[in-house]
């Protein structure tokens, strides 16, 4: 009787590892993988992905910084756009594998206020690194935001 769990929980594995996507851009040095019921859009410097099923967004930017400390204080800063766009930390920054770093933010973005989670990941080789954010409304904020900013955190590659 044992066998059953074991069968569903291998199903259910192979369908959350068939449920992706990836994606890659040799001019934007990266490549990721993401759920499939998230839609990317290229921009100049990343992407920008979006969900019919949840709110909120996630971005990935290409940056440059000569070192994860450089990368750090940057983070430390939080985001602030002229369009009155301004997320802060709300924890220290934590160590995120090897080269990363990641803490929660909470702000504004189109007057609403949000929750947000940031990973950034740096590169020695090519001296990039990539900000991952995923924004949501802060009532709005959950573990599905959560598992899918993971999945492209973990999965990120620097071609």
């Amino acid at each position: 009787m044992k066998i059953i769990p074991l069968v569903l929980t291998l199903l259910l594995a192979s369908n959350n590892v068939l449920a992706q996507e990836t994606e890659s851009s040799k001019e934007l040095g990266i490549e990721f993988s993401y759920p499939s019921n998230w839609t990317p859009t290229v921009k100049s410097d990343g992407y920008l992905l979006g969900s019919e099923k949840l709110e909120g967004f996630i971005l990935i930017r290409v940056e440059s910084y000569k070192s994860l400390k450089k990368m750090k204080v940057s983070m430390q800063n939080g985001i602030k756009h002229n369009d009155g766009t301004l997320l802060t930390p709300t924890t220290d920054l934590q160590p995120y594998g090897e080269n990363a770093l990641a803490g929660m933010y909470e702000g504004n973005v189109d007057e609403q206020k949000v929750r947000g989670f940031l990973i950034g990941k740096f590169d020695n080789a090519t001296k990039k690194s990539v900000i991952i954010i995923v924004v949501a409304p802060e009532t709005k904020f959950n573990q599905s935001h959560m598992d899918a900013l993971k999945m492209i955190g973990r999965s990120l590659k620097f071609l």
